[in-house]
């Protein structure tokens, strides 16, 4: 064999290799993903209610509203509340909400900053004891539940460093980090419950509300060859010391 037909064999052998090992990268980038079958934004939510029965006499708010905390939320005028105060039962010191000292209406106040996700009792209508009367979800603290079919071996390939890339319904792309993994029994199967934090978690600039289905796409960790090699590359240029 000439020398040139060598070249061209060893240059054809080269040309192979690059072309398998950018295939076998290409694979393995598309099976370390593994898809949702259900996906939403959720977050932290606060329950306001009251132990005492009553008339809801006020209404400072409507849902999707963001409040701070210690903000008068609701009016609740009770009788047994007012008969109670009166008769020296209670006092309002004990009580686990404030007290109007005007009209001894029952003051529901915001525990948290935060958006008001659902009014169960608006104003006019009647409030049993211990009931809530509104929720609130807290800022900071928006979040997406994501629920896969994961083999045992695939399940085995995530952790709380995993990615989690999410499209939501305007086809915007966003990155969340993972800090709850979790396996809930469905039937005869298991699914693998992911909940991960997103970069710009305040419910109250956030374009979606809570309830909002999304596509979550979760990244497999894999201990790959290639990545042994680059960790080797790394270390020879690594200074010394370090």
């Amino acid at each position: 064999m000439k020398f040139t037909g060598r070249v061209r064999f060893v240059f054809g052998i080269i040309v192979v290799i690059i072309i398998v090992g950018l295939l076998t990268l290409y694979l393995d980038g598309i099976m370390s993903q593994s898809p949702s079958f259900k996906a939403q934004l959720a977050a932290n939510a606060v329950a306001i209610g009251t132990d005492y029965p009553g008339l809801v006499v006020k209404q400072n708010v409507e849902e999707g509203d963001k409040v701070t905390k210690n903000q008068i939320l609701f009016e609740i005028q009770s009788t047994q509340l007012n008969q109670d105060l009166t008769n020296g039962v209670i006092s309002t010191s004990s009580l686990s909400f404030s007290v109007d000292p005007t009209t001894n209406y029952i003051q529901l106040k915001s525990k948290e900053d935060g958006v008001i996700q659902k009014i169960n009792y608006r104003a006019g209508s009647y409030v049993p004891g211990g009931s809530i009367v509104a929720t609130v979800n807290t800022l900071s603290s928006l979040y997406v539940s994501a629920s896969f079919h994961l083999s045992p071996p695939d399940y085995a390939r995530i952790n709380k460093n995993s990615e989690l890339s999410l499209v939501f319904p305007d086809n915007s792309e966003k990155q969340a980090t993972i800090y709850s993994i979790t396996l809930v029994p469905d039937g005869d199967n298991v699914d693998t419950v992911v909940k991960a934090r997103l970069k710009s978690p305040d419910v109250g600039d956030f374009e979606f509300s809570t309830g909002t289905p999304v596509h979550a796409t979760l990244q497999l960790t894999q201990a790959k060859w290639y990545q042994w090699v680059i960790n080797d590359i790394q270390q020879l240029f690594k200074p010394l010391g370090r």
